[in-house]
């Protein structure tokens, strides 16, 4: 949004929204808890998606340093992805800033998949939560247009600063809530792991790039992005799909699935990827081939433990 806009906007906004609606409207703690084990009836008395009351995770940095000791570390804390895809258990908020930089050295390619989900997953999710927030807020704002109630300084505030944040200059609410919205996990990681090839490829590695996206250096040469952190990476990946204009069809779909199902496909909505990359349907093909055969679409129901994040790890390495 310009700032040679704002002060109109601010003036007229509320009427813009109005008209506009009405017409077309972290996770290192030092308890170190380990995650509980259930079994016989206690298990079976267990609520789905980690109703259990929160536990709190540590694990030390010397642990994040290479593959074998971080696999080791998840398994220490019950970080078990089964028990996460039957719904039995919440991820807990384990943030790491890099994927460990010798995951390819793992013994077996299943045990690299599963550290690379394990290791992803809880950022995955923690960026969903944060967009989620977003959404919250906006459909509250949404609500009090639509039942005619009057709008405050800090409603308005709020829409500026969502129309901002995604890239929406006239704060149409309608426009906006089909870009303020969560991106299925499971569509994320497929993309992911195309992108990075499981986390080995050196600019996964080196650069936290794992979605292939570019920029122009000072230099204006392309090349591709370096992030600080795998959070970093996630959040510009999820920003690419809910702002720019070529992933519009998506936005679109999924706008539509919410209003006719209320939930997400992301078997369906992969098929709006053909524009990410020059392999058009074929990488659409892909990436439903890999939710398929791993069973990614499980973790679209999973959700983070409830426990606030303390400390996100600065590094792994």
């Amino acid at each position: 949004m310009h700032h040679r806009t704002r002060t109109s906007l601010r003036d007229g906004l509320s009427l813009a929204i109005l008209a506009g609606s009405v017409a077309g409207l972290i996770a290192l703690v030092s308890s170190g808890l380990p995650a509980p084990r259930l079994s016989g009836p206690q298990a079976d008395r267990a609520l789905a998606h980690g109703a259990m009351p929160p536990v709190t995770y540590a694990i030390r940095q010397a642990e994040t340093r290479n593959a074998v000791a971080l696999q080791a570390a998840f398994n220490r804390i019950g970080f078990d992805l089964d028990a996460v895809a039957s719904g039995y258990t919440s991820v807990p908020r384990v943030l790491l800033a890099a994927l460990p930089p010798d995951l390819e050295r793992l013994d077996s390619a299943e045990a690299r998949k599963d550290l690379f989900l394990r290791t992803l997953l809880p950022v995955v999710l923690y960026v969903n939560d944060r967009i989620g927030e977003d959404r919250a807020a906006l459909l509250a704002l949404d609500a009090k247009v639509k039942t005619g109630q009057a709008l405050t300084e800090e409603d308005l505030g709020l829409a500026l600063r969502l129309g901002d944040k995604y890239d929406q200059p006239d704060v149409d609410l309608d426009a906006l809530l089909r870009k303020v919205d969560v991106i299925p996990p499971s569509l994320t990681l497929a993309q992911a792991i195309e992108e990075s090839g499981w986390g080995t490829s050196r600019i996964a590695r080196e650069q936290n790039a794992l979605f292939g996206q570019f920029a122009a250096d000072s230099d204006g040469a392309w090349d591709y992005r370096n992030f600080a952190s795998l959070t970093e990476a996630v959040e510009a990946y999820a920003r690419n799909l809910n702002t720019h204009k070529a992933y519009r069809e998506f936005r679109q779909v999924r706008a539509q699935m919410r209003n006719r199902e209320g939930g997400l496909d992301a078997v369906g909505l992969a098929a709006t990827m053909h524009r990410y990359s020059e392999r058009g349907d074929d990488y659409v093909h892909a990436l439903r081939g890999l939710i398929r055969s791993n069973g990614l679409d499980a973790f679209d129901g999973s959700r983070l433990n409830g426990r606030s994040v303390a400390t996100i790890l600065a590094s792994a390495n």
